[in-house]
């Protein structure tokens, strides 16, 4: 494919063309030497100084030639021939001349005139144009976050020009795929950062250093509007920034102000934020401090040697203190539940639990002590005794708490609905629930593992156990039906399965030489990867008799860096240290094959991935053998054969410090870096448009 500014010259064929373009290069020879000049300096020169350029340059062009800023054949054709670059940016609605610093270009910069063509950037060069080149925003100093929304549509981008100059601009993406600057905010030498809430029509911006929040919403025009500012006290040393999130219900916005010790709640009423009145001040004091999490109903603080939950009252506008529980030392810690049905508190060796009826009303259900003796912490070194973790499951209905003398206990409610104590577990290293709160997994060390299933019975008095020795990492799949352990001690990875009552047994190994580096499921629990160091990826699939068998064994000659399964599990990518590239498929039938391997290179991969369609895969990092462009991306394409080819090389002048596709999988952003010597020189962040293409195969959603 050819860069289509030759294309569109191409198309304009004709003998009288030919001789324009002959009399032209003839008659500008006599100023190659002033362009080459005017070139050198004018991206140096101030505005003024340009304007005074451009009309010397004017006045020694041969009779009847002109120039125009505006795009046309001519201008473009006078640029390939002495290499001059007219600047060509359009401003989007409600950008100012002044606002230069980032550019914003229109959806196809190939074809529509008054845009940038991608072969004669100065940052970056395409090999085949095959991408949209959409936009290119620069900061004059750093980028420090580059942030899409998850539906792809908002670009959030926040740096500095200078170390005084910091700023977040905002981009939106109109139905016709072209992206307009809607938000722009400077704030001088401080740090900034964006968040927006699920419907993405509702914009948090945190200013670090004075401690304000900003809520902004979503005009019909798609520009930020600012709803209302939420005063802090500034940051401060020994302080952490104001916390402000979205709580999970996204109806409220809860800020934390540390250094105050305040907490302010704004709720959604209608198409405003209104922040509830606070008729008691609420402190927030203690090791918990800085795990300030937004909640929906109810709120828990701790102050000393008080805990109070509060409730966010919707309809008398307020929050008010439902429940204190007051203690006799410090408290180290202070939870709610997820559901905000049960909380905890701790101090040193005991745990008290609260719970709420049905009417709202909290009360203490329970208490769990620890042993006070001393703890050995290693040989000959003893401790005063405490709890070191406790935690909650999602339903509230069981608790872990673990003290240093490497006891764990599980409580929870009885028969009677009593909380209880259940079980004491001696000598664990480490216990905590599965992701569903249904299970308890205790690691003793040694490959040694017990689990209590809590969701069928209740009953934790009869655990399983597996023993895997030198495996140090198991880990669940999502339906927590099967486990992997394996680990660096271990020279296989192995996979237990549902004997269909409850129970894990193994069901295979997967031998490796030298440990184990990374197992895991895919996301359809049918296909397991692992990892050696051995320099080896396995892969392994259910067949229809449910037995795991070897699917696929590929070998790289240099340790593996990247081993991964793609979202939907369908294909899977290694990348080893000397930057060999591997693509692994899976057909309809279960068959994995390797679909695409590269050679070793000069070029340092720093991470790779698929697109959403997972019809793109992408790998960038670093040329060494190129001084001139030492940044690369390189970007695959699956064709309608099931092959990967490789669609695009782009080189960069800078190293690239992130590559990635945005959440929809439609576009490729870029994040390069001048950094010689560790010191900023400027940060440039690139934007291009995927080809639309359907994926090979129907992908499941994780």
């Amino acid at each position: 494919m050819q860069p289509a500014a030759q294309s569109c010259l191409r198309s304009l064929d004709g003998s009288g063309l030919k001789k324009d373009e002959e009399a032209l290069i003839t008659s500008l020879k006599p100023i190659s030497g002033l362009v080459a000049n005017f070139n050198k300096r004018i991206s140096e020169a101030p505005e003024m100084g340009q304007k005074k350029s451009l009309k010397r340059l004017k006045e020694h062009l041969p009779p009847g030639w002109t120039i125009s800023t505006e795009t046309s054949f001519v201008n473009r054709k006078l640029e390939e021939i002495v290499g001059l670059n007219f600047s060509t940016n359009r401003l989007s609605p409600g950008t100012t001349p002044q606002q230069s610093g980032i550019s914003t270009i229109q959806c196809d910069s190939r074809i529509e005139p008054g845009n940038i063509d991608p072969g004669t950037s100065e940052i970056f060069q395409c090999q085949t144009n095959y991408l949209t080149f959409q936009m290119k925003a620069h900061f004059g100093c750093y980028i420090l976050q580059t942030y899409f929304s998850p539906s792809g549509k908002h670009l959030f981008i926040s740096g500095c020009d200078s170390l005084k100059d910091h700023s977040l601009v905002s981009w939106l993406q109109d139905a016709n795929g072209n992206w307009s600057e809607n938000s722009r905010t400077r704030v001088g030498a401080q740090k900034i950062i964006p968040q927006l809430n699920r419907s993405e029509n509702t914009l948090l911006t945190i200013f670090c250093q004075d401690g304000k929040v900003k809520v902004s919403t979503l005009n019909s025009d798609g520009r930020w509007v600012e709803s209302r500012v939420l005063e802090h006290l500034p940051l401060a040393g020994g302080y952490e920034p104001v916390m402000a999130s979205f709580n999970p219900v996204q109806d409220k916005i809860m800020t934390y102000d540390q250094r105050a010790g305040r907490i302010n709640v704004l709720r959604l009423d209608g198409s405003r934020w209104t922040l509830l009145d606070q008729p008691t001040e609420i402190r927030q004091s203690g090791p918990r401090a800085l795990n300030f999490v937004p909640t929906n109903t109810f709120l828990m603080t701790q102050n000393v040697e008080k805990a109070t939950i509060w409730h966010l009252n919707d309809q008398r506008n307020c929050i008010v203190p439902e429940f204190v529980k007051e203690c006799d030392r410090m408290i180290s810690d202070c939870q709610l539940s997820r559901d905000e049905s049960h909380a905890l508190v701790l101090l040193d060796n005991r745990v008290f639990f609260l719970a709420h009826d049905a009417d709202g009303n909290w009360s203490q259900v329970g208490e769990v002590h620890h042993s006070e003796q001393p703890a050995e912490i290693r040989q000959g070194v003893s401790v005063p005794n405490r709890i070191c973790s406790a935690s909650l499951n999602p339903s509230g209905q069981f608790a872990l708490t673990r003290d240093l003398a490497r006891k764990t206990k599980i409580s929870g409610y009885d028969v009677n609905d009593d909380w209880v104590e259940k079980i004491e577990i001696p000598s664990c290293d480490n216990a905590s629930f599965t992701r569903s709160g249904w299970k308890v997994l205790a690691d003793f060390g040694g490959g040694s593992f017990k689990i209590w299933n809590c969701r069928v019975t209740g009953n934790l008095d009869k655990p399983q156990t597996l023993e895997h020795t030198g495996s140090d990492r198991p880990i669940f799949s999502r339906s927590e039906k099967q486990l992997l352990s394996y680990g660096n001690e271990t020279n296989y990875a192995c996979i237990w399965g549902d004997d269909e009552e409850g129970n894990l047994i193994q069901k295979a190994r997967v031998c490796h030489q030298g440990g184990v580096m990374v197992a895991d499921f895919n996301v359809k629990e049918d296909s397991v990867l692992t990892v050696g160091h051995d320099c080896t990826v396995k892969i392994q699939g259910l067949d229809i008799d449910g037995e795991w068998l070897e699917r696929l064994e590929v070998k790289h000659q240099n340790p593996i860096e990247i081993a991964q399964f793609s979202p939907s599990g369908r294909l899977a990518f290694s990348v080893s240290r000397d930057s060999t590239v591997c693509i692994m498929g899976r057909d309809d039938k279960g068959k994995w094959t390797q679909q695409a391997l590269t050679k070793p290179g000069t070029c340092l991969i720093k991470f790779a991935q698929f697109n959403k369609l997972e019809n793109h895969f992408l790998t960038f990092g670093k040329d060494y053998k190129d001084h001139n462009k030492p940044g690369f991306v390189q970007l695959w394409r699956i064709g309608d054969d099931g092959k990967w080819a490789e669609e695009e090389l782009i080189k960069l002048n800078h190293p690239v410090k992130m590559a990635d596709f945005s959440p929809d999988g439609d576009h490729l952003i870029i994040h390069c870096k001048n950094n010689p010597g560790g010191v900023p020189k400027g940060d440039t962040v690139l934007l291009w448009k995927i080809p639309a293409s359907l994926p090979r195969q129907p992908l499941d959603n994780p």
